[in-house]
């Protein structure tokens, strides 16, 4: 992958696809964002916020750049949290309101920019104990403004059933618990995930051949 941010064409369809999708996405979330109270405004977008941070990121990478660690965690584990629980989310939706063209859409919209974690995963590097913190603690402190303070007017909007909302509470919160399980090991071994992304042949535990003596 660190083959790929060193292709200036595939870096320019990136950002491209990125900036579209943010455009696309805050024309679409603003007339709900304006409603969420200001102070909570920061722990409130998804889709419109991250195709803008990877808008950033490889914008960054494009001009060679130093990208901050924290910023390269935050958005990591943002998308790979948020990208499998599109997976989640959505389906239990439909169960509950039907089928649609626009929810089937918008998984696969979060899984475009989501899938884009395996480019940033290399770029993972040991931060600061007070950055995980802080990182940590803004999605815990969004996932408790999501189900009790507004900042996911859906569940408001639509009136889900209690058993939904709870479910969709544990998916997403495991979910972060896990992406910064992730951020914390892969930070703290980037010979391990340098190596996968440069040789896709790599085994950690690959047997030698056996050796075959003559009679």
């Amino acid at each position: 992958m660190q083959a790929l941010t060193a292709n200036k064409r595939a870096m320019l369809w990136i950002i491209a696809i990125d900036l579209a999708l943010t455009i696309s996405s805050t024309v679409v979330d603003w007339p709900w964002l304006i409603r969420v109270p200001p102070l909570l405004r920061p722990f409130a977008p998804i889709c419109s916020l991250y195709p803008l941070l990877l808008t950033i990121w490889f914008t960054l990478t494009w001009f060679h750049k130093k990208i901050p660690t924290w910023f390269t965690a935050f958005i990591f584990m943002g998308i790979v949290s948020y990208g499998i629980m599109a997976w989640i989310y959505f389906p239990l939706y439909m169960s509950w309101s039907g089928i649609n063209f626009h929810d089937v859409g918008s998984i696969f919209w979060v899984s475009l920019y989501a899938i884009q974690a395996i480019i940033l995963a290399p770029h993972l590097k040991k931060m600061p104990l007070l950055h995980y913190a802080l990182i940590f603690g803004y999605f815990l402190f969004k996932d408790y403004a999501d189900r009790y303070l507004g900042t996911f007017l859906d569940i408001l909007l639509d009136s889900y059933p209690e058993n939904l909302k709870f479910i969709f509470s544990v998916s997403i919160v495991t979910l972060h618990l896990a992406a910064a399980s992730l951020v914390v090991y892969l930070s703290r071994h980037p010979r391990l995930i340098q190596s996968i992304s440069t040789n896709p042949t790599y085994h950690p535990r690959q047997t030698l051949p056996e050796r075959h003596v003559a009679p």
